[in-house]
């Protein structure tokens, strides 16, 4: 008898053995020290708090602070000798990331989150990306120096804001919602900016100009050096809690707030092992995403997951928000870049 239980015992531990083996080997895999590339300020300091204090394994990943496009310059330099393991990207940038070759297709097998993603969440490059959230972009302002409040693209360009207006520049990625946006008041579009163009040039000369760093539009926002700027829904919920900016407040356009997607990326970098994926598939989880949705102010991409109330007020479901041809603006950057230029900057 006792040689019999021995033999079920062995047995069950091979079928333990085996059954383990097909598992996703996340618990030996979130051992390994991996490199995130995320965001600086604000925007990375709750991606810290939804996605990496929430992690059992948070020790073993470094994160490399950058903006988009120096993170895929310093992406291109490192091609041969990869820094990185997961990179996030806006929209802007991520036909031409997906582009590279630097990057590899998200695999849902080694990823099970991945079947928990709203279906109304796409993402602009296919399997070669996810968004890990996604907020709007609208316009912020402060209530206590605008007493009609802000319900269209056209109100940057109202009598009684003038002088109290900025906007991001050509180089902060998240102008180009700005330019759709106001290119669309007379008919245009990204594919044909030039009222949009005009607008910007307007708003520009008539303030303190444009900002190309947030901390410049908090700034400003603080001292009531500008009263509105278009912004990112979650930022704005952050700055509400600011007891210098309790007056701000976020608008949600008539003609639509636009689709902001940060979009996670799996770098091809042969270190590490399934690390980089048992990161992303908790960046993904339920609790990952309302921790980030607390923080951030953005909407989960997981379908399961809760969302505050702040939240849905500020961000509608994907479906219901403005995109961008991000396939367009990448095949034709460097001439609406020139376009900017010759006459916003004129």
């Amino acid at each position: 008898m006792s040689i019999d239980l021995d033999r079920r015992a062995l047995l069950g531990a091979a079928a333990a053995a085996s059954a383990a083996s097909l598992m996703p080997s996340f618990a030996s895999a979130q051992a390994q020290e991996i490199a995130v590339g995320w965001y600086p300020g604000l925007l990375g300091g709750n991606f810290r708090k939804g996605f990496l204090d929430t992690y059992p394994e948070a020790k073993s990943v470094k994160i490399i602070e950058s903006w988009d496009n120096p993170r895929f310059t310093q992406m291109q330099a490192n091609r041969n000798q990869p820094n990185l393991h997961v990179a996030i990207f806006l929209d802007v940038l991520l036909p031409i990331v997906a582009r590279s070759g630097l990057i590899t297709e998200l695999s849902s097998a080694q990823i099970p989150n991945l079947a928990d993603v709203d279906p109304r969440v796409q993402s602009a490059a296919g399997k070669f990306a996810v968004p890990a959230t996604y907020g709007s972009w609208g316009i912020a302002y402060n209530a206590k120096h605008v007493k009609k409040p802000i319900t269209s693209w056209a109100d940057l360009l109202r009598d009684d804001l003038k002088g109290h207006v900025s906007s991001p520049n050509i180089t902060y990625n998240s102008s180009i919602y700005t330019l759709d946006a106001l290119a669309g008041l007379k008919g245009g579009s990204l594919k044909s900016p030039e009222a949009g163009l005009e607008a910007t040039h307007q708003i520009r000369r008539s303030g303190p100009g444009l900002w190309d760093q947030e901390s410049i539009a908090v700034g400003w926002l603080k001292t009531g050096e500008i009263w509105a700027t278009p912004y990112f829904s979650g930022n704005v919920l952050a700055m509400m809690r600011d007891p210098d900016l309790a007056d701000l407040r976020f608008a949600i356009p008539a003609e639509g707030a636009y689709a902001v997607s940060m979009n996670i990326t799996r770098v091809k970098n042969a270190s590490g092992g399934a690390a980089p994926e048992a990161f992303i598939n908790h960046m993904l989880s339920v609790p990952a995403q309302e921790a980030w949705a607390r923080a951030g102010g953005g909407r989960p991409v997981n379908a399961k997951a809760a969302v505050p109330k702040d939240v849905v007020d500020t961000v509608p479901t994907a479906d219901k928000l403005r995109r961008v041809d991000w396939d367009y603006y990448a095949a034709n950057r460097t001439a609406i870049v020139d376009q900017w230029n010759k006459v916003v900057n004129r």
